[in-house]
Order: C-alpha cells, then structure tokens, then sequence
C-alpha cells in the first residue's frame, strides 16, 4: 500500500468559487469603494421631502396633496412641491441647506369653518413655512376646496409659485 504524502495538498479546482475570489478581489474592493465614494452620498441626499412630517389623516392629507402635486390645469408638467423645492435651492445655493439640522419645512392646514367661507367657495387653508436658523422663514398660503379639486394662492409669492407651475409647459 501506497502512504500518502503528508505535506501533499491537493491542487485547488481553477473553477472553485474561492480561487475565483481570489484573483478577482481587489477589483471588486475596488468598485464597491468607488461605489461608495461616488453613488452613495448621491443616494442619500436629503430634500425638501425627506425634512417634511408626512402625518396628516383624512381631509388635512387631502388638502396637503392638494397642494403638494398641483401641476397645472392640464395635470401635466412640474408639480408645485418641486418649484418650491427649486426656490429654495436658489435661495441657498451652494449650500446643503437640507442637511443641515436647524433647517425645518412644515405644512399647516386650517380647516374653515362654513361661516367663514366665502360663498362655500374653500374648505381649508395650507400654510407652507421653511425655516433656517438666522434667516427670514419662507412662506406660501393656499386656500383649498377638497371637493371640487380647486386651489387658490392667498399672497404674491404664492401666486409666482402657482403661475410657474401653470405655464410650465
């Protein structure tokens, strides 16, 4: 009988899935680091969204969304959200204004109660403010009819904001 050598080590199988890791591991460190270095801080950009509370139930999320995906009256083309959100990063060019922890967006809606309403024409009110530390809080009003779909701007900025979204196109 034939004694085996105990220093033999069998030769590895070239089509084993560890060799295959081997040769090929610094190029795959190497895509997973520019992945990260690159793709990653892209992906996990904050906006205007991400800072938002999203908790609003029942007539107020009506209204809010109302207002938030407004694009015109022909449905088509920027919605209201994203030029407020284009405004604000012109005000704050060059700067991540949404990463920084003392920047707030909040949506108020008021309901109107029907002795207030002017010939039954709104049923709420959304406030949008945007506020940074040290800087003069940005805000736009909106008077909201959730049952005929109808949303008008209540002062200039707000109507800026409104006429760009309708002629967008």
């Amino acid at each position: 009988m034939v004694k085996k050598d105990p220093n033999y080590k069998k030769p590895q199988d070239p089509k084993s899935f560890g060799a295959f890791l081997k040769k090929r591991a610094p190029i795959y460190l190497g895509l997973l680091g520019l992945f990260f270095i690159f793709a990653y801080p892209a992906l996990t950009e904050n906006n205007l969204n991400s800072i938002l509370d999203d908790s609003f139930q029942g007539n107020e999320r009506i209204a809010v969304d109302m207002v938030k995906f407004y694009s015109g009256p022909n449905n088509t083309g920027i919605t209201t959200f994203e030029v407020i959100e284009e405004k604000i990063n012109e005000k704050y060019e060059g700067i991540k204004i949404f990463d920084d922890e003392n920047t707030t967006a909040t949506f108020f809606v008021e309901y109107i109660p029907p002795f207030l309403e002017a010939k039954n024409e709104f049923t709420h009110q959304v406030i949008f403010t945007f506020n940074t530390e040290g800087n003069q809080p940005i805000i736009y009003n909106w008077f909201v009819n959730i049952e005929n779909g109808e949303i008008s701007p209540i002062d200039d900025d707000t109507k800026n904001i409104q006429q760009t979204v309708d002629y967008y196109d």
